[in-house]
């Protein structure tokens, strides 16, 4: 999964979390998105390729979206508690 490297900018902390993200999809209820985890996870699909694909693009945004409006919400102090639970 080296092109997540690309995506995290190397960050062993960002890959690391990308990589759990990943395994709990490729174990979730949705099928579409198990399928593109294990896709991605066995390098038959990059993340970019995914996420722009008309197939599993709006799957994986509308959860970011309800994520992202609350994150925007947080007080710095609850951001900076997020990422130490990470």
């Amino acid at each position: 999964m080296d092109h997540l490297d690309d995506i995290t900018g190397g960050d062993d902390k960002r890959g690391q979390a990308l990589r759990r993200v990943l395994d709990q999809l490729a174990r979730g209820n949705n099928p579409l998105l198990r399928e593109m985890a294990t896709a991605v996870q066995e390098g038959q699909l990059t993340l970019r390729e995914a996420v722009t694909s008309n197939t599993y693009g709006t799957e994986l945004t509308a959860p970011f979206h309800t994520f992202w409006t609350a994150y925007e919400e947080m007080t710095p102090e609850e951001r900076d508690d997020l990422a130490a639970r990470s």
